[in-house]
């Protein structure tokens, strides 16, 4: 008798182990994801046309702007790098939480990266904001106007035109490059203000 209950014993400690066993197996996620790094050096130079000294000053950036989150122009030197970089998403995901500040240059990078994400209302809306600011502050240049009255003109003509760049990227071309042909090279005459 004493035989057949350590036996009877060990068929359970044995159905334990496989029970433990397969809820591991069915558990753990599978490794149908693969992990990629967002930006990498292949050689001298990344697709993006990142060199890896801009790498390490993209991760400084990143580093000041988690570290001193408060600091508007770290964040708008980062901004700038993923625009350049062609992250508009990361751009506006950095300047999201600063758009209260009324900094100019905010609005400005804001414009940028909603245009390049093809994107005509939140463009539009971006560029008054970044005006708005212009007029109440005195270190916005003429330069910084052009450029946002530019933009939002090139995602006006989309709005007004009732193109969707998205379903007809070739009328949005043909319409944004006669705004831009239209500019002047002193930038204000044929922009809307």
């Amino acid at each position: 008798m004493a035989r057949a209950l350590s036996y009877m014993e060990m068929a359970r400690v044995f159905d334990l182990i496989a029970m433990i066993v397969l809820l591991i197996v069915l558990v753990l996620p599978k490794a149908s994801l693969s992990a990629k790094p967002a930006l990498e050096t292949l050689g001298p130079k990344t697709p993006q046309g990142l060199d890896p000294t801009d790498l390490d000053r993209l991760a400084a950036l990143e580093d000041q702007h988690f570290a001193l989150p408060e600091n508007v122009d770290r964040s708008v030197d980062l901004a700038e790098m993923d625009l350049r970089l062609l992250r508009p998403a990361w751009a506006l995901s950095t300047l999201a939480e600063y758009d209260d500040r009324g900094d100019y240059r905010v609005f400005l990078l804001e414009t940028t990266a909603h245009a390049e994400r093809l994107e005509p209302a939140d463009t539009v809306a971006a560029a008054k904001r970044g005006l708005d600011a212009c007029d109440h502050d005195p270190k916005c240049t003429d330069g910084a106007r052009v450029k946002i009255n530019l933009i939002a003109a090139s995602m006006q003509v989309l709005i007004d035109r009732h193109i969707d760049p998205q379903k007809d990227p070739q009328k949005a071309k043909e319409a944004v490059a006669s705004v831009l042909h239209a500019a002047t090279a002193k930038g204000k005459a044929a922009l809307p203000q």
